[in-house]
């Protein structure tokens, strides 16, 4: 019996919907253009690019040996999935005079309309249990000097004896970067800070929040709780586009027998989505 009542408080604990942060003066209104409660039976594709060279300012096919596809999509029971798996054969494919062979695919969903300071992010997930992961971030194309990127949270579903030993939490994390990108202009500088969930990732669905107070102050959330504040190496004022990915990481490599991205289940293959909300300030 008590094992039967933890279980139901615990499957209640997971659906509680958490507030945003109160801001005397203001409001939140929700930005429909930005949200989604995934209750259709298709992906509302006038919000959300997940071809991932159909995107108008970002294109990226995936980090080898992982091939973003939009098959990998699905919707249903109120939740986007996300599946990562073993292509049937080897891809090629060649981009700026390189050539790039993927064994496996992921997906990214990237949303048509950006965003900037003053808004609030969240996303209820739960990790798939492979060696893949991703997550919840903002980014843009970028310009000489002005390229950043805002990592709300991301994580991998499992670890191996092959994962640099820098990431051996990544399956049970909360990490969060502000990363002005290296470009011609300027080399690469960030700020990062991670903390550990109760279980890991994939283990339950955890609720990821994001408060673009200022250009200079980024406060990350956990269920509803504060975590911590990121503060950029520059001013993060750019308008940026939100995406959710599930991809392959150099540093916690694919084992040669394909590991669990090739051979475990659908379901654990699986990331759910069972929502994406973002919010905006407003006067009262």
């Amino acid at each position: 019996m008590k094992r039967f009542i933890a279980s139901v408080l615990l499957s209640l604990f997971c659906l509680m919907n958490y507030a945003q942060p109160a801001i005397d003066g203001k409001m939140w209104q929700k930005v429909d253009a930005l949200s989604d409660e995934f209750n259709g039976s298709e992906i509302d594709q006038e919000k959300w690019n997940i071809d991932p060279l159909g995107h108008p300012d970002l294109n990226w096919t995936g980090r080898v040996p992982a091939l973003f596809q939009k098959e990998s999509f699905g919707i249903g029971n109120g939740y986007l999935t996300i599946e990562a798996g073993k292509l049937p054969k080897p891809v090629t494919m060649n981009s700026s005079g390189n050539s790039f062979t993927y064994k496996y695919y992921g997906g990214i969903l990237r949303s048509y309309v950006t965003s900037s300071v003053g808004h609030y992010y969240e996303c209820r997930m739960k990790m798939n249990k492979t060696e893949m992961g991703g997550g919840f971030w903002l980014c843009h194309s970028g310009v000489c000097g002005n390229k950043h990127e805002i990592d709300i949270t991301e994580s991998v579903g499992q670890l191996t004896e092959q994962t640099h030993k820098w990431a051996n939490d990544w399956d049970q994390i909360m990490h969060s970067n502000a990363i002005h990108r290296k470009t011609e202009c300027n080399d690469e500088k960030r700020d990062q800070k991670k903390m550990a969930p109760p279980t890991k990732n994939s283990d339950r669905f955890y609720t990821y929040g994001f408060y673009w107070k200022s250009a200079t102050e980024l406060l990350f959330y956990l269920d509803g709780e504060y975590v911590y504040t990121l503060n950029p190496p520059v001013p993060f004022d750019r308008n940026l586009f939100l995406q959710f990915s599930i991809e392959a990481y150099d540093w916690n490599p694919i084992p040669d027998d394909g590991g669990k991205v090739a051979n475990a289940s659908k379901e654990d293959r699986t990331t759910q989505i069972d929502y994406i909300r973002v919010y905006k300030l407003a006067d009262k």
